[in-house]
């Protein structure tokens, strides 16, 4: 017998909705792939595999992480924009992946509309740091001396269109100051200048700087987030500081192509944030250098990011993040 075209197009709707919550139940019924953009060993590496390796041991299926390094992890990103939207293959991104629209003008896919938001896994805000034998000993300090204009003042960075590039240029907006930017090929050697006075101060992340501040070689004037480190919890907010609306961090969290079943995102939202709430987790993260974040729902997670892209936005309007 063959329907009218209305009722079998309410049939079929009919039928989709019973599919679907059918299809997040079943999930996953086979292995998940964690696509990384980074080589193995590195931070985002090393929390992907964490998350890896808790996510198998709820779903009884193997997590694979799959490292495809290169152009800024945009290797990566292309793949997952390309791979089927069933909940079995899912991007590990960073902070790199909404800077990379700004930095990168031949993207093969687009970093909001080829992607669903699914879990935040680590945020990591930024710390701004100068030498122990600098004679600014709070940020308010540091400020009274960039408003004089007495003597140039710079911030160092591992490099051009990096989260600590764009924290320092973020800084100098809400503060009205200027400061010269010296990009360094790596950490490392940045650090180094920094301890001895090179440059006067940097923005890393406190996995970069931790060491150096209990060595009593930096100290620490603020953090850039909401609330006070427990690993800093002497360390005052910027906002505490007298620089209200400065938050900036570096992140990682799990993206899916775009068309994801929302029963199967919400499904991997609700088992992340489970495993990061996990004190055992939480500790083999900062054991990483890195910080669980605070969960957040696939929605929540992505109003972050639409918020971050239009700082970045911002930001690049107003400096070359690709030459600066």
């Amino acid at each position: 017998m063959r329907l009218p075209a209305g009722r079998f197009a309410a049939c079929l709707a009919a039928a989709t909705l019973l599919c679907q919550p059918a299809f997040a139940a079943d999930y996953p019924a086979r292995p998940v792939t964690l696509v990384v953009g980074y080589t193995p060993g590195g931070a985002i590496d090393q929390s992907a595999r964490l998350i890896a390796s808790e996510l198998a041991k709820r779903w009884k299926q193997s997590v694979i992480v799959d490292n495809k390094p290169g152009a800024n992890a945009t290797i990566a990103a292309a793949a997952v924009a390309d791979a089927k939207p069933d909940g079995y293959t899912l991007l590990v991104a960073a902070s790199s992946h909404n800077l990379n629209k700004f930095v990168n003008k031949n993207l093969r896919y687009d970093v909001e509309k080829s992607f669903t938001p699914v879990a935040l896994t680590v945020e990591v805000p930024n710390v701004l740091v100068v030498s122990a034998a600098s004679p600014y000993r709070d940020l308010g300090q540091l400020l009274a001396a960039l408003r004089e204009k007495k003597k140039p003042f710079s911030y160092g960075s591992q490099g051009v269109g990096g989260v600590p590039h764009l924290a320092g240029e973020l800084f100098k907006i809400r503060t009205g100051t200027e400061i010269l930017h010296v990009p360094y090929k790596g950490a490392a050697q940045g650090m180094t200048d920094l301890i001895g006075g090179v440059v006067d101060m940097s923005f890393p992340t406190p996995g970069s700087a931790m060491a150096y501040i209990s060595q009593g070689k930096l100290r620490a004037l603020a953090v850039a987030s909401g609330e006070r480190l427990a690993q800093l919890k002497d360390v005052p907010t910027f906002a505490e500081a007298g620089v209200p609306d400065y938050v900036i961090s570096t992140w990682h969290g799990l993206l899916a192509p775009a068309g994801t079943p929302p029963e199967v995102v919400a499904r991997i939202n609700a088992d992340v944030a489970d495993i990061l709430r996990d004190p055992a987790v939480q500790h083999a993260m900062e054991a990483q250098g890195n910080l669980a974040a605070k969960p957040l729902t696939a929605a929540e997670f992505g109003s972050k990011l639409s918020r971050e892209l239009k700082v970045y936005g911002d930001l690049a309007a107003r400096i070359d993040l690709r030459g600066s």
